[in-house]
Formats: C-alpha cells, structure tokens, sequence
C-alpha cells in the first residue's frame, strides 16, 4: 500500500530557494544516470531495520517497473578520478536495486554538509512512515538536540502535532528492556505510553511483558496503569504532613533556567532537614549520556577555574 506522504516533507527541504541544501542561484538539481556501484549508503541513515520481505517486493517491482523516484546523494571523495556519491534519501530503493541486480539507478545530486544530509534523511523517513516508533524517537531527539529544532518546528517539518511529537520522544523515558520491545514490534507505542505512568522500571517492564504475552489493547494498558495509580501513590504521602516539602516557585524557576540552557528535562528536589536535595536531568540515549557528561564536565571545569 503506498501512503500519501505527510507534509511538506522531503520537498521542502530539497527545494530551490534556501532550504537546506538548495543548490546556488541559478542552479537546479542535477538528475543523472549513475552505474549503481558508484554509490555508498549513508552512515547518517537513522533506519537500522530493513524488512527482508518487502525489500524483495520492492526489488521486484522495480525489475517490472524500474526506479520511478531517483535516489538524493551527495558527491563524495574519489580514489580514481570518476564521479562518486553519498546516498542522503532512498536506502530501501538502493538495497532493492541491489537485490533486482541492476545495473545504474537514478539520482538528483545535492551539495549539502553532514548537518544537511542528515535532517534530509531523517525528514524522508519519518514523511514516508518507514521508522518503526523508536527510531522514530531517536530521529526525533536527533532533530531536537543537534539541529537546535522545538517541538512544533518538527512537528510542523514533518506534518504531523506537536503532542505527538513530544509523546514519541517520551517513549525513550521507558526502560531499555521496554524501549527494545517497542522496537521490535513486541508491543505498540500506543501500548507501551501508558506505561510512563508506572513509579519504577521493574512495574514498567513487568507491565511490558503481560502486555506482549497477552496480547492486551493499548486501551486496556491504560487500564491497567489506572488500576495500579492508586497503590503508587499512598507510599507517596509522608508519614508526618508537617515534613512535605512545598513548591518552591524559585527552585521551580531555576529548574526551568537549566532545562532550556541543557534542552533537557530538569527537575529539582529540596528536602527539609539535612537531608540532600537532588537535580534529575534526563537523557535519552547513549548518545546523548555522553554529550550531557561532557557539558557537565565543562561547566564544572569552568565554575572551579580550570583549563
């Protein structure tokens, strides 16, 4: 089934007139015949999984029908002199290509940097639906993080809301256990969200597991997260009342300081008595543990004078 692509998607971005990698004035893209060999996949692709059986129906069509929509690339570095290139959109149509055993594709040639390529490939997934809901995520953060995009300036990239897009990044939040289900289609993100509602990992995955196991509707998911909210929250309720921290609306200030300073998730804690406040800064990869370990460790180099 062919979807109706979503928004504006990848056309507006490879469009003439200063989208990112539009061509110079004067200049169009450039549509060319290339001998199939003399293209390499893209290291920037955010799609990790491929489905063998619609590949082959693909590489089928395509021996019927040929390429009808060229592949974006790049040109690259040569060894011997001769035209080479990048591929930025249209991985499934190169390995089906492969597999078909032809010979040239089609290609529209772009002249765009890492950061260009990379929104190109990330926005032609995400339009044409081919991300499962974890690399979707991931793409998600990737856009927000790296290319300094909000959350209504992806949404609007990529024609779909806001909330979504925010609800998506949120799956990343689950455990690492749960995140893998997701991606392996074990359980939907529409059953997996719910479970952000659970207090600890171990709840979220056990929750994960009966979900998968028996086959429950994402309405029953929310279900039974409701069923469980009551039992989180009576531990929730200080044995003295006159101990319960109140809100602090300069903390609270503070924490929103930090959090668009880091453009991460920031919550902070005091606690009465000697008991020690605490600062939670989310993260949502590896990836992105090592970027925040070494902003942390920069402004720290920085606040006690070091160099």
């Amino acid at each position: 089934m062919i979807r109706k692509p979503l928004g504006r998607g990848l056309d507006a971005l490879i469009e003439t007139g200063g989208g990112i990698g539009a061509p110079a004035a004067g200049s169009g893209p450039a549509l060319l015949t290339v001998a199939l060999e003399r293209i390499a996949a893209s290291p920037l692709q955010p799609r990790r999984h491929f489905d063998p059986d619609k590949l082959a129906e693909l590489a089928e069509a395509i021996r019927s029908q040929g390429i009808i929509e060229p592949l974006v690339v790049r040109p690259t570095a040569s060894d011997d002199g001769a035209p080479r290139y990048e591929l930025i959109a249209g991985e499934r149509r190169l390995r089906a290509a492969r597999i078909a055993g032809l010979a040239t594709v089609p290609i529209v040639v772009r002249e765009v940097d890492d950061r260009g390529a990379l929104e190109m490939s990330l926005v032609e997934n995400l339009v044409r639906e081919e991300l499962n809901p974890v690399e979707e995520a991931r793409a998600f953060v990737r856009l927000n993080r790296e290319f300094d995009l909000s959350h209504e300036e992806i949404s609007t990239r990529i024609g779909k809301s806001r909330p979504y897009v925010s609800n998506t990044i949120r799956l990343l939040e689950l455990p690492l256990a749960v995140v893998e289900m997701i991606a392996a289609g074990a359980i939907s993100a529409g059953q997996a969200r719910p479970l952000l509602a659970l207090g600890s990992a171990d709840e979220r995955i056990a929750a994960a597991e009966r979900i998968a196991e028996k086959k429950i509707s994402a309405r029953e998911a929310e279900r039974i997260v409701s069923d469980a909210k009551p039992a989180m929250r009576a531990p929730a309720v200080p044995a003295n009342p006159a101990a319960a921290a109140t809100i602090d609306p300069n903390l609270g200030a503070l924490a929103d300081r930090i959090q668009k300073a880091m453009r991460r998730k920031v919550r902070i804690t005091r606690q009465h008595g000697r008991a020690p406040g605490r600062i939670e800064i989310e993260y949502y990869n590896d990836s992105d543990l090592t970027t925040l370990a070494q902003i942390l460790t920069l402004a720290g180099r920085t606040v006690h004078g070091e160099k």
